[in-house]
């Protein structure tokens, strides 16, 4: 008899506690913050994407959680500009109380809330947004999926958020993201305009560059980064124009995806460069006497063939590398002709 009190004792005091937390996960879900400043970190989905995702979804259900950070007004209003319209959603900062903000999965989310789908939810802890972003920058790079464009918009954007924290110059901020994602500074820094570039458009037409839906051509996002339009652009119509009016070299839009800097147009001089370069080592400096002999230098081939070695040891699933690989052996068939 004195098991079965014991057990009876176990029952009364567990029966109240699913329901318990049921209740707190329903509240949480109830009353989600969503901030734009940290949705806009979120990579757009192109329109094939979103259609697979919402099948995938209404077939099998949200099995992956979403990613929530729990804390309270005072953390995120402390990393809010000013003036931010967000400042609004999250309320009081004497307020005591935790709130929820959504980190990851607002795909997910809209659709839960379009079809009336339930998800189960996942509660982190940060010390503050900074925390936040980096975590969510560098989540979304670790997928699979992401085009050229969104990769090199999330390493401009926590290069110039480091860049601005870190005024002092004690960090080099693009070695130690260059290190971090396996590409090199010069790639961080183009990335770095490119964010700056892309940031000057609507959160519209940012969403349609984002997707491949309109196109901003790195030497345009270079222009708009040092040439701020004064207000968001709207249309890639509205870009051309604005182009058109900035003290620069460039006509139009039209121009600028033709302008070397660009990938596309920019390979064969890049190449050519790069024969040339290697091939003035090859030659005997000018004002050598007669009786003394040149240093040797690495033929071009070989210089090359070596570069072609170290690249094919590094980590081959960042696309950088491969681009690199291929302009190295490109050069390499170009000098053996």
């Amino acid at each position: 008899m004195a098991k079965t009190r014991a057990l009876d004792k176990l029952k009364e005091k567990t029966a109240d506690l699913k329901p318990a937390v049921f209740t707190h996960e329903l509240a949480i879900k109830s009353n989600l913050i969503i901030l734009p400043e940290l949705r806009s970190l979120i990579p757009p989905l192109r329109a094939e994407e979103s259609q697979q995702l919402e099948s995938n979804l209404l077939t099998n259900g949200i099995k992956d959680p979403l990613t929530i950070w729990e804390t309270t007004p005072e953390v995120v209003l402390n990393g809010l500009a000013p003036k931010s319209a967000s400042r609004e959603l999250v309320g009081d900062a004497d307020s005591s109380g935790k709130i929820y903000v959504l980190i990851d999965g607002h795909n997910r989310y809209d659709l839960a809330q379009r079809h009336g789908l339930d998800y189960r939810i996942n509660i982190l802890d940060f010390e503050d947004m900074n925390q936040v972003r980096d975590y969510m920058i560098n989540y979304q790079l670790g997928r699979r999926n992401l085009t050229p464009e969104q990769a090199s918009y999330l390493r401009g954007l926590r290069y110039n958020k480091m860049k601005e924290e870190n005024r002092s110059d004690r960090i080099n901020v693009a070695q130690q993201l260059a290190d971090e994602y396996q590409v090199s500074t010069r790639t961080i820094k183009r990335d770095s305009d490119y964010a700056k570039g892309v940031e000057e458009l609507s959160p519209e037409l940012k969403k349609e560059v984002l997707t491949g839906k309109a196109k901003l051509p790195r030497a345009a996002a270079k222009v708009l980064s040092k040439e701020k339009p004064g207000r968001p652009i709207e249309s890639q119509e509205e870009l051309d124009k604005v182009l058109e009016r900035l003290p620069k070299a460039f006509k139009s839009l039209n121009d600028l995806k033709a302008n070397p800097e660009d990938e596309e147009t920019g390979k064969s001089k890049e190449i050519e460069a790069l024969i040339k370069g290697v091939a003035k080592q090859d030659k005997p400096q000018a004002g050598t006497s007669k009786g003394s002999e040149p240093a040797p230098r690495e033929p071009v081939a070989e210089k090359l063939q070596r570069d072609l070695k170290s690249l094919i040891e590094k980590d081959l699933t960042q696309k950088e590398v491969l681009q690199e690989i291929i302009d190295k052996a490109t050069a390499l068939m170009e000098s053996i002709k």
